[in-house]
């Protein structure tokens, strides 16, 4: 039986249906008539059901997905992130009927394990599992991220919650391989540790403006 998707998760699966088709970066523009040529019930503009919604109704759901890690965004162009595509492909499966695959244990989704083996590469973690860790500085958590300092605040917060659910997969997998442990253990030890910097980075005492 196939599941009735929200209007958020269509959109999110008309911007990876243009991914499959090679365009890895997507006008705004184009999604928008994506998303109307695959369900045109629910994106048409009130009135006018021959015409695609070009407002709120895409315009939102990219930019909360941008903020969960999901979606990349820059001047009205969007893409999916590793998290976005595995996020994606989740959908897809729901939408036809399929189980959801990624309830499997004992497997590391294929975003998690991509981030994991990012990880393994970083001067601070190779300092964290060397019992180093009061040489771990601020710029070792940019790293961990992969922004910078010049990084907008909704790029921050989104890579920020796309390494949260990269640990949470690990932890879900059951898997008990010493690196992913270790791997845990540092994104916990980053997020305690540098905290304040993350809460002013974040904006979290602020609201958060869509396009910042």
């Amino acid at each position: 039986m196939k599941l009735e998707l929200s209007k958020e998760q269509k959109v999110l699966l008309a911007l990876f249906r243009l991914w499959k088709a090679g365009h890895k970066k997507v006008r705004y523009e184009d999604i928008v008539v994506r998303v109307f040529k695959d369900y045109p019930a629910d994106f048409h503009l009130k009135g006018y059901p021959e015409y695609p919604d070009t407002g709120d109704a895409v315009h939102k759901p990219l930019y909360d997905y941008r903020k969960k890690g999901v979606v990349a965004a820059s001047n009205k162009m969007f893409s999916l992130t590793l998290h976005g595509v595995a996020e994606s492909e989740k959908l897809e499966e729901l939408e036809k009927g399929n189980p959801n695959k990624g309830e499997v244990r004992h497997r590391l989704e294929r975003d998690a394990q991509i981030e994991v083996e990012r990880i393994k590469q970083l001067e601070g973690f190779k300092l964290f599992v060397a019992g180093k860790a009061d040489d771990i500085i601020d710029s070792d958590l940019f790293d961990y991220l992969g922004v910078s300092v010049r990084s907008s605040k909704n790029d921050f917060i989104g890579r920020l919650e796309a390494m949260k659910s990269a640990i949470a997969a690990v932890t879900s997998s059951g898997l008990k391989d010493p690196v992913l442990l270790a791997a845990h253990q540092f994104h916990d030890f980053l997020v305690n540790r540098f905290a304040e910097s993350i809460a002013t980075k974040s904006g979290s005492t602020t609201k958060l403006k869509e396009g910042d």
